[in-house]
């Protein structure tokens, strides 16, 4: 880690009430809203919807984990020669989707980001520049040049990587997760905990990430047990936000490793929620890693206070988050499909750490 690069061209904003300054950062441009509809009934965007801004176009229809065939539905929607900003306001999922829907060609449709998703082409594409507003603090999507999307009926997951699909703002207000309930609160923040973990254990990590990465763990730590016996405290809801920016700052630059991608299985062909599936593997992961390397061993310890997964495996089950794989119905079968599905995996590739799922 002696020579190494970091890029972050993201204009961050942050604070309670932050979000009440999102006029000064829309400058007048003709805008696409991007949100769900959970968020537009909340009325978190009213005061945007209502005042003297060139909205376009409002697609609140964004689910969790959405398919790629609705997605494709609401691109084809999309005037995109008069949009000039998409000011995507939701959790990751949202987030996800106006990256899918910046991505255009002048005179062609859905075809150019499909198949710059699907790894056919990435040439002579038009960004519209993006907006992000986190209001979940999990998935870092606001910071990072990529977004995740899923296709149900193959049971596939794709990555839509574009060096220039960094937001051109994110505003982080906290104050926007306060209506988010207890067990969403869970899964997101151990979502951001696996970032920032696996950000240490990576072949791309440097200095900078690591350094994060472990003021990452370390809020998490301290504060989701506390905030989810005590939702509406924005204190802790703060901390958890900063985390979650942090672990965004790490795995921008790094790319997430070995436990996401075995979370990609479980998740689609278990019906595991994301944060779960890519965090219950961690302890497992830290007991592989110990040893290994020692920045990894430094990184781990100023985490965690001692070089060892106990602390974490003492977190997951304050939060009842079983760490055996058993408890999600994932047979040994199961464990050798994932095994399958690691061979010339991304984010497998990046990882310094080998697993034993099976034994020898």
């Amino acid at each position: 880690m002696n020579s190494f690069k970091y890029h972050m061209p993201t204009r961050i904003v942050y604070g309670s009430a932050s979000f009440k300054s999102v006029e000064k950062y829309l400058e007048n441009r003709k805008i696409l809203i991007v949100t769900s509809q959970g968020t537009l009934n909340r009325g978190v965007l009213e005061s945007v919807i209502s005042g003297e801004n060139h909205i376009q176009n409002i697609i609140a229809n964004i689910p969790s984990h959405p398919d790629l065939e609705d997605l494709k539905l609401s691109y084809e929607l999309i005037e995109h020669n008069k949009i000039d900003l998409i000011l995507a306001v939701g959790g990751g999922s949202v987030l996800d989707a106006a990256k899918f829907f910046s991505v255009y060609q002048v005179g062609k449709g859905v075809e150019t980001v499909e198949n710059i998703l699907k790894g056919k082409s990435k040439d002579n594409y038009q960004r519209i520049p993006i907006l992000s507003v986190p209001t979940t603090a999990g998935t870092g999507s606001e910071i990072t040049p990529w977004a995740t999307i899923w296709e149900r009926q193959s049971k596939q997951k794709y990555s839509l990587h574009l060096p220039d699909l960094f937001s051109e703002t994110a505003i982080y207000d906290p104050e926007l997760t306060l209506s988010v309930p207890k067990q969403l609160t869970i899964q997101t923040g151990l979502d951001t905990l696996s970032h920032a973990l696996e950000s240490i254990w990576n072949k791309n990590a440097s200095q900078i990430t690591v350094d994060y990465a472990v003021k990452s763990i370390q809020l998490i730590i301290e504060f989701l047990p506390k905030l989810i016996n005590d939702l509406n405290n924005i204190e802790y809801r703060d901390n958890i936000m900063k985390a979650c920016m942090y672990a965004g700052l790490a795995f921008s630059n790094t790319q997430t490793a070995i436990a996401h991608a075995m979370s990609y299985y479980i998740t689609m062909h278990k019906g595991i929620d994301h944060g779960i599936a890519c965090s219950f593997t961690l302890p497992m992961i830290v007991d592989e890693a110990i040893g290994q390397y020692e920045f990894v061993d430094t990184a781990l310890k100023g985490a965690f206070g001692e070089l060892s997964s106990r602390p974490l495996r003492h977190f997951m089950n304050n939060l009842e988050v079983s760490t055996e794989f058993e408890d999600y119905d994932i047979s040994k079968w199961d464990l050798e499909q994932i095994l399958n599905s690691l061979k010339n995996n991304q984010r497998s590739g990046n990882s310094l750490i080998d697993i034993k799922l099976l034994p020898e």
